[in-house]
C-alpha cells in the first residue's frame, strides 16, 4: 500500500530540487556572457509577478509546506535573476558612456577629460554598489517576511478540520498567478521570433522548469484526489500545466 502523504512529499522535494537547479544554467550563461540580453525583461517581470501572487496565495490558503518552499524559492530566484540582468545592463551602459567620452589621443599627464572620466567611473561604481546592497536587502526582507507569515498561518493558528476550505482571496491570488505564469512566456517567445535566435538563453533552464512543473503537479495529485482538495489547488495545477505548453515552445524555438 502506497503512503500517499510520503510519496507526495518525496515528489514535492524532487520538484524543489529541479527548481533549485533551474536558474543555475541561466545564471551561469549570463555570467559567462557578462550579459542578460538573451532574456526578455518583460518575461522576467511577469514571471516574478506570478511568483509573488503564487506565494501570497500559498500562504493565505495555508497549502503544503513543499508548495510554500517552492513559491518562496521561485520569488527569490526570480529576483536574483532580474538583479543579475539589470546589473549587467547598467554596467554595460556605464562602460559605453566612459568609452564614448575618452579622448582619441591619451595625454602623458592627467587632463580634464581623464579626471572627468575617473569621476564618472567612481560614480558608476558607487551606483552599482548601492544597487547591489538594495537588491540584497530586498531579497532578505522578502525571505524573512514570507517565512514569518507562513509560520504564523501554518503553525500558530488552529486550522484543524478546515484544511480543504476554499478561501476567496487566496484563490484569486492563485488564479492571477496562473494567468501570469501562462502569459509570461509570450514575451520570450516573441523576442526569440523577432531576433531569429535564442542566443543567451539557457536550454537547461526550461528543461528543469518542465521537470519541476510535472513533479510539482504530481505531488498535489499524490497527496489527495479528494474533490475539495483538488479544487483548492486547481489554480496551481492549471498554472503549472499551462506553462508546460509554452516551455516546450521556447525549448523547441
Amino acid at each position: 500500500m502506497i503512503d500517499h502523504g510520503l510519496a507526495s512529499s518525496v515528489i514535492g522535494y524532487l520538484s524543489i530540487l529541479c527548481w533549485l537547479i533551474v536558474f543555475t544554467p541561466q545564471l551561469y550563461e549570463n555570467y559567462k556572457r557578462k550579459s542578460g540580453d538573451g532574456l526578455s525583461m518583460s518575461f522576467l517581470i511577469i514571471w516574478l509577478a506570478g511568483d509573488v501572487f503564487n506565494l501570497l496565495g500559498v500562504i493565505m490558503q495555508d497549502l503544503l509546506v513543499t508548495m510554500f518552499i517552492l513559491a518562496l524559492y521561485y520569488t527569490i530566484a526570480d529576483m536574483g535573476l532580474i538583479w543579475q540582468v539589470m546589473y549587467y545592463q547598467q554596467k554595460k551602459k556605464d562602460e559605453l558612456v566612459v568609452i564614448e567620452e575618452e579622448p582619441l589621443l591619451q595625454a602623458p599627464y592627467p587632463t580634464y577629460h581623464t579626471i572627468l572620466n575617473d569621476g564618472k567611473e567612481k560614480r558608476a561604481d558607487k551606483k552599482i554598489w548601492l544597487y547591489n546592497v538594495m537588491s540584497g536587502f530586498l531579497i532578505l526582507f522578502v525571505l524573512a517576511l514570507s517565512c514569518y507569515t507562513y509560520y504564523c498561518t501554518h503553525w500558530c493558528n488552529d486550522n484543524s478540520g478546515d484544511n480543504h476550505k476554499l478561501l476567496l482571496l487566496p484563490q484569486l491570488m492563485g488564479w492571477t498567478s496562473a494567468l501570469l505564469y501562462v502569459g509570461s512566456r509570450i514575451p520570450q517567445i516573441y523576442k526569440n521570433y523577432k531576433n531569429r535566435s535564442t542566443d543567451g538563453l539557457s536550454f537547461g533552464m526550461f528543461i528543469c522548469a518542465v521537470m519541476g512543473n510535472v513533479l510539482f503537479t504530481c505531488s498535489i495529485f499524490l497527496k489527495s484526489t479528494d474533490t475539495s482538495f483538488l479544487l483548492m489547488n486547481l489554480s496551481w495545477i492549471v498554472g503549472s500545466c499551462g506553462t508546460l505548453i509554452f516551455d516546450f515552445i521556447v525549448s523547441r524555438s
